[in-house]
């Protein structure tokens, strides 16, 4: 069965729910897009789980029932508030939680596994009450009937959706087409202008999504590590590569959604300085492969950050041209180097999955024997510099 975005968040404010926030899935396609359109409630969307959690209680202190979307992945990101804010002072919350490998759905991606045999249980560790969603407007309602009687418990309430029980309001664009003609380039462009760039020493570690998917698709190597799942911890995990193995050259190859989770990481790489690191982030403003939400890189500058963070230097690029030199430069010169390429919203119509070639055990092994390969290069020293 099946159910409406737009009758879901009927049935929302029917009873009384005015604070929407939360990390976008794909399992709820243009549910963001949605209820940020819907003036009779007040939308943010997070950087993290965690962070929608917050808001949402800020707004409960505030008198607004408030609900988080989330995937179940992002559990592992709420469970300090959930514990250390929400239970602690008994400030309940309706959790509207995407579930990706689910038991009882044929097989999906490796990263997604764990966790959808553990959510039952995760939840029920946590005192969280829940309930399966059957696709149906009368099963919500009943789903939002239990979530009342926690409530009146103080306890938070789940209420788990799962592939195909959502679809598409109507007027909504969900794959991000009126954002793709922003900038020249898109993902796969400037993957080939950087892919152009490396040498064969070099290491890279992609975030998870598309844009480990497009780099697959185009320069697939041993030396490329290629993110599972773990939104935001790319750029942490090349830089402690970098830091561990000081004679090859690491590039980081981020996404806005994954660098505004865990920014605090910035901080970090500019106070360790790895002189062999490369931070690449593509930046179209938006989550894509969940559906096109927006992000919320478009008012913010994040070279700007790297910068106060003590990155040695920072580029911000747009036109084929602009990253063709900065990624070469940024190559021979000593770093830690943050480059951040504007792109649009277009990609390949058929992206393969790593998984079609390697497991992510086979992907760790290849990247760790092209690791250990005695390589050495030479960086030319250059001054600290700003954004530019």
């Amino acid at each position: 069965m099946t159910m409406s975005t737009t009758t879901l968040l009927a049935l929302l404010k029917r009873q009384k729910y005015e604070f929407f926030s939360g990390v976008p899935c794909s399992h709820f396609a243009d549910l963001f897009q949605r209820v940020s359109m819907d003036s009779d409630i007040m939308s943010v969307p997070a950087a993290s789980e965690g962070s929608a959690l917050s808001f949402a209680v800020g707004a409960a202190l505030a008198g607004r029932r408030s609900v988080v979307a989330l995937q179940n992945s992002g559990l592992g990101n709420i469970i300090n508030p959930l514990t250390s804010l929400v239970q602690v002072n008994c400030i309940p919350t309706l959790l509207l939680i995407s579930v990706r490998g689910h038991v009882d759905e044929p097989e999906d991606e490796p990263q997604h596994r764990i966790m959808g045999a553990s959510t039952h249980a995760l939840l029920d560790q946590l005192a969280i009450p829940w309930s399966e969603f059957d696709g149906t407007p009368h099963g919500f309602m009943a789903a939002l009937v239990k979530a009342e009687e926690a409530f009146k418990r103080s306890l938070s309430f789940a209420v788990l959706v799962r592939k195909g029980q959502l679809s598409a309001g109507v007027g909504v664009a969900i794959n991000g087409e009126q954002q793709a003609d922003n900038y020249p380039l898109n993902v796969g462009d400037a993957l080939e202008i950087i892919s152009e760039a490396l040498r064969p020493t070099d290491l890279v570690v992609s975030t998870t999504g598309f844009i480990s998917r497009e780099l697959f698709r185009l320069s697939d190597r041993p030396g490329n590590f290629y993110m599972q799942g773990s939104l935001g911890h790319c750029s942490a995990v090349a830089a402690g590569v970098a830091l561990a193995h000081p004679s090859r050259r690491v590039v980081a190859l981020d996404g806005d959604g994954a660098v505004l989770m865990h920014m605090g990481v910035l901080s970090t790489i500019g106070h360790a300085s790895p002189r062999n690191f490369l931070h690449i982030v593509l930046d179209n403003e938006g989550y894509v492969s969940t559906g096109g939400q927006q992000s919320t890189s478009a008012t913010s500058s994040l070279e700007a950050v790297a910068v106060a963070c003590g990155y040695r230097a920072v580029r911000r690029c747009v036109t084929r041209a602009e990253l063709s030199d900065a990624a070469a430069r940024s190559l021979l010169a000593e770093g830690p180097h943050f480059l951040l390429c504007k792109v649009n919203q277009s990609h390949s119509h058929s992206l393969p999955r790593v998984t079609s070639r390697y497991t992510p055990e086979e992907n760790k092994e290849a990247f760790q024997l092209a690791l250990n390969q005695p390589r050495t290069f030479r960086l030319q020293a250059v001054p600290a510099s700003g954004a530019r």
